[in-house]
């Protein structure tokens, strides 16, 4: 069973090595938050068909996890049938986890790549949140296959979204 104080304990003591700072700090929040999401995926998955993965996005995404950053991540997969039960089994740890002196807010979803690409296709802040989209835990096959789809979606469509920032 993955505890929910091992996350603040790893979040602390990142938080109370004084050589880091910057992009330093941010790494290594991000490494510890990475490794501890993957226990917790780990244990989600256990025993359930079907392809599933958990990919960080935004600035989690880019590995640059500040002290006070929302945890972004988004749950991938191809099972209808069963994502439900992994979801539960996945996001009350860490919403237990969030509720510690840290206060982390969780920014979450739950899609198959084909949902994914369809809001990213509508939504500049999903879009570009999604072209960050880094490999967690779980099939590095669906997460690969997530970021060419939102890849290419991003570079056909450049000069739409282009103008929308511009604006």
């Amino acid at each position: 069973d993955v505890c929910s104080s091992d996350l603040t304990d790893h979040r602390a003591a990142v938080l109370a090595d004084r050589v880091l700072n910057g992009r330093a700090l941010c790494r290594s929040l991000s490494d510890a938050t990475d490794r501890w999401l993957a226990e917790v995926f780990e244990a989600a998955v256990a025993g359930t068909k079907g392809r599933f993965a958990l990919v960080a996005t935004g600035g989690y995404g880019r590995g640059e996890l500040a002290p006070f950053s929302d945890l972004d991540v988004l749950l991938l997969h191809d099972s209808p049938k069963a994502v439900s039960a992994v979801a539960e089994r996945l996001w009350y740890p860490i919403w237990d986890a969030a509720r510690g002196a840290d206060k982390i807010k969780l920014g979450h979803a739950v899609r198959t790549v084909k949902e994914a690409k369809a809001l990213a296709s509508e939504d500049l802040d999903t879009a570009t949140a999604l072209l960050t989209s880094r490999h967690l835990a779980g099939d590095a096959n669906l997460t690969a296959d997530l970021i060419s789809v939102i890849t290419s979606d991003w570079r056909s469509r450049r000069a739409h979204w282009l103008a929308i920032l511009a604006e």
